[in-house]
């Protein structure tokens, strides 16, 4: 019967040329009188015809014998909860236009070999990329300028006062493709390099660290199973939660996951997140378990629970603060292991009005003072920005209390525009603080970013690193 309906909506609005028709014209005008006219009248004052064309039943229009087989396709879907008499009805009207019925079968099948023909050619792999440009700057000087430093003299605090700034450049082109069903591939290169860096003790024309380096940041393969499974292998892009502990970044590993219906879906995985860090952890290995569960008690609504254990053998160097207030800038050796549980929420409060929000605890065992291992962060937005329509935006507001310990600020996994400290686990560490942000699409795939925060350490006897700026562009194809 569903068939029948298809096969009606298509013909309406396709006729094929190379169609051969019936020995007897489906377009053959019906005569003024004939009994198929009552019996669709019928059918239309009993509700099983909702209308024809403009939405009313046309009785009194004279129709030829095919658009009559496309009123019968459509009485024939509705057959199983129609009354007696009009089943009757419908049944004697199939029989009398069984020839256009069985000619707009042909058509169908017409149509969908073409389509099939024409799948068939098209290349089964995609690509894609983007390239963003961004610039960077503390306005008021580097976060250590509140703090006595060992052996500074007049020059060092001369250089403490400067602006830190960076403009950096990254170019994505990646590559998709299904060759099989139910399997699937990601793989995408990483540009990155940066120009007008100032560390607030040297000025570099180009980032010392980051110039013109090419990685693999994607390189997955995913396996749709039966039940709503599916299992993720490579060098996998993750996000979890809300973002506060992973967010956009790679985890060389597997994942499976899992869908339990609209409400609910689960992940868990392994893998080493050490895939696209930088700083002291770059180049080493840090396995680690990570897991995610997403529920959607409305349509308006996502909760999640998130969690990342993870451990390197090795330690970070980070700014260590003695109790006289100098600083160490590499005094302070801090194991890099993390076990993070964070808990968060997505909701839409009204059409143009979200609101995100996230706690999140680590609950690693250190030494040393300053253990701040909770934090807290929270957005709220305005707008409607669409990435395919130009001239949509959003802006937002969002606070962030970020202990030292809480979120990795040397490995930047986190979704945040700012580090959140000063070196994971570092004195004088963490953030806490407000921002304001804003993001307009001059284009479809074009898109405008700026945004401001007001930043302090989470403990504010230390520095500073207020009126932070960035501002980017990003277009993606």
């Amino acid at each position: 019967m569903k068939k029948s309906a298809i096969m009606a909506a298509v013909l309406a609005a396709t006729t094929m040329s190379t169609t051969v028709f019936a020995a007897q014209n489906p377009f053959k005008d019906l005569p003024e009188g004939h009994w198929a006219y009552d019996a669709v009248t019928m059918l239309a004052e009993d509700g099983v015809l909702e209308g024809y064309n403009d939405g009313t039943f046309q009785g009194t229009k004279a129709m030829n014998r095919y658009e009559m087989a496309q009123i019968v396709a459509k009485a024939m879907e509705k057959y199983d909860n129609a009354q007696p008499k009009d089943k009757g009805a419908i049944n004697k009207l199939k029989k009398e236009f069984s020839t256009e019925l069985k000619d707009m079968d042909v058509r169908l099948s017409n149509v969908e070999q073409e389509i099939n023909a024409i799948k068939s050619k098209q290349s089964n792999i995609k690509m894609f990329g983007d390239v963003r440009f961004r610039y960077a700057e503390n306005i008021k000087g580097n976060y250590y300028k509140r703090l006595n430093v060992a052996g500074m003299d007049a020059d060092t605090k001369k250089h403490l006062d400067k602006k830190e700034k960076v403009a950096p450049t990254r170019f994505r082109l990646g590559m998709w493709g299904e060759p099989a069903p139910n399997l699937s591939f990601n793989a995408r290169l990483k540009l990155e390099h940066e120009t007008n860096r100032s560390d607030a003790y040297n000025d570099h024309g180009l980032g010392s660290d980051n110039h013109g380096n090419v990685t693999l940041d994607r390189a997955e393969v995913n396996w749709s199973a039966k039940n709503g499974f599916r299992i993720d292998a490579g060098r996998m892009e993750k996000n979890l939660g809300q973002g506060l502990i992973w967010w956009e970044n790679g985890i060389d590993g597997f994942a499976v996951n899992k869908t339990f219906g609209p409400k609910m879906d689960a992940m868990f995985g392994w893998g080493d997140i050490t895939a696209e860090n930088w700083g002291q952890g770059k180049g080493k290995w840090m396995p680690g378990f990570f897991a995610n569960v997403s529920v959607r008690p409305s349509s308006a609504t996502t909760i999640t629970v998130s969690h990342l254990n993870a451990k390197m053998d090795a330690q970070l160097l980070n700014p260590s603060v003695d109790d006289w207030g100098w600083i160490n800038f590499y005094g302070k050796a801090v194991d890099y292991k993390l076990n993070q549980t964070a808990v968060g929420f997505n909701t839409k409060l009204s059409p143009r009005v979200t609101w995100i929000a996230e706690g999140i605890v680590n609950n690693v065992t250190m030494t040393g003072k300053d253990q701040n291992k909770h934090g807290f962060w929270t957005r709220v937005v305005y707008g409607n920005l669409d990435w395919m329509k130009k001239n949509t935006w959003h802006t937002y507001v969002e606070y962030a209390a970020l202990g030292n310990y809480a979120v990795d600020s040397s490995g930047w996994g986190h979704h945040m525009d700012f580090a959140g400290g000063n070196g994971y686990g570092g004195d004088a560490g963490g953030c806490r603080g407000y921002g304001l942000g804003f993001s307009y699409m001059l284009a479809p795939q074009t898109n405008l970013e700026l945004n401001w925060h007001r930043m302090k350490t989470y403990n504010t006897k230390y520095g500073t690193y207020d009126n932070m700026l960035l501002s980017g562009l990003i277009v993606s194809f």
